[in-house]
């Protein structure tokens, strides 16, 4: 098997120089003859397969080299073009960000502020690109929650409500005390009368000040319910002759037996006498509630005089517990006459039960406490 390959380089000059050497031996010459055809133009020569071989491979190691070569430089012109062109893309995502900035910082911003001890506050920023950025921050502040107090009374600065009227220790203005030498503080001034007793003490709204009240009455409207003969009521009308009334009342100054006819509900006679409140003085009918839901406390003071005798005083409280329905307690800090023309009791009706610790007797001491069960019918004291 043969293969047919042109070789056009080789030139004339092979057959002259054959022609030039000295005649060899006829074997050769046959062989070369077979060979070559002739010298003097280009020539065919057949080569066996297993000849190729024996043909230079230096030229053919050399073009591989160089595609090689050049393989490479284009693999490192594709890497080179892509780190470009990352390096590109990175620095106009850097432009665009400083121009973001720039768009933030010229926004108008609009700022929503929660105040708690730990504010939170949280900023929008409205952009032409639709920039929103949330900031928290966490702030520690020391608030002071202002108190309000019931008309009459002013605030001190622990936040405790006072009357400085009756306050021996905010006699006058907050943070006066009286001294040793006085008993109390009466309208506004330090005082050998009696002291009101009531923490937190609220004028009933029309009674003392300027003015002296006789055979009035009052009504206050409270948050809680009062109960007294299972009647349970939110709204008490004060008489100033020492009453107090869940239902219809009376001014009336003369006391009787009970029940009594001129009271048509559930009624709490504390102190049932012609009494007096002086003008220009602490005398008057206070009142507080204390505590909290379900334990709340409704406490009446009445600091009084008697009718016709200003310095005859008649100092006690009447007092409600929340968890305690249809019980009533009674405290007498001070009472001139000790009850001899008073009526002490309560009674569900004008012609219902009742019950009486005291009518017209000077029996009372000072400092005594009666309690009225209106569910048993019963009282102690």
């Amino acid at each position: 098997m043969y293969n047919n390959i042109l070789h056009p380089t080789v030139s004339n000059s092979a057959n002259s120089t054959a022609t030039n050497k000295s005649q060899p031996s006829p074997q050769p010459q046959q062989q070369q003859a077979s060979l070559v055809r002739n010298a003097s133009t280009p020539r065919q020569v057949s080569i066996k397969m297993t000849e190729i071989s024996m043909i230079p491979e230096t030229n053919t190691k050399r073009r591989l080299f160089r595609r090689f070569l050049i393989f490479l430089l284009c693999c490192f012109c594709v890497v080179g073009a892509a780190v470009v062109i990352a390096i590109v893309i990175s620095l106009l995502k850097s432009q665009d960000s400083d121009a973001t900035t720039t768009t933030i910082a010229n926004a108008t911003v609009s700022v929503t502020v929660s105040t708690t001890i730990n504010t939170t506050v949280s900023t929008t920023v409205s952009t032409t690109v639709s920039t929103t950025v949330s900031t928290t921050v966490s702030t520690t502040a020391s608030t002071t929650i202002p108190v309000t107090c019931a008309t009459g009374l002013s605030q001190t600065s622990s936040g405790t409500c006072v009357n400085t009227q009756i306050d021996f220790n905010n006699c006058g203005s907050v943070g006066y005390v009286c001294s040793s030498n006085y008993t109390s503080c009466s309208t506004g001034l330090c005082s050998s009368t009696p002291a009101v007793a009531l923490s937190g003490a609220i004028p009933v709204p029309g009674f003392g000040g300027s003015i002296s009240v006789d055979d009035q009455t009052v009504t206050v409207v409270f948050p809680l319910s009062i109960t007294l003969y299972n009647y349970s009521s939110n709204s008490i009308t004060v008489s100033s002759n020492g009453v107090l009334c869940l239902a219809s009342c009376s001014a009336a100054y003369s006391n009787t037996a009970l029940p009594s006819s001129t009271f048509g509900g559930p009624t709490v006679f504390g102190f049932w006498d012609d009494l007096y409140i002086t003008s220009g003085s602490s005398q008057t009918i206070y009142y507080a509630v204390s505590g909290t839901a379900p334990n709340r406390i409704t406490t009446f003071e009445f600091y009084e005089s008697h009718y016709g005798g200003p310095t005859q005083y008649y100092h006690f409280q009447i007092i409600f517990y929340e968890n305690l329905p249809n019980i009533v307690e009674c405290l007498y800090l001070e009472t001139y006459d000790g009850g001899a023309s008073a009526t002490i009791g309560v009674q569900q009706s004008g012609s219902g039960s009742s019950m009486t610790y005291l009518l017209n007797q000077a029996l009372l001491p000072n400092n005594t406490t009666v309690i009225f069960d209106t569910s048993t019918g019963t009282f102690s004291g």
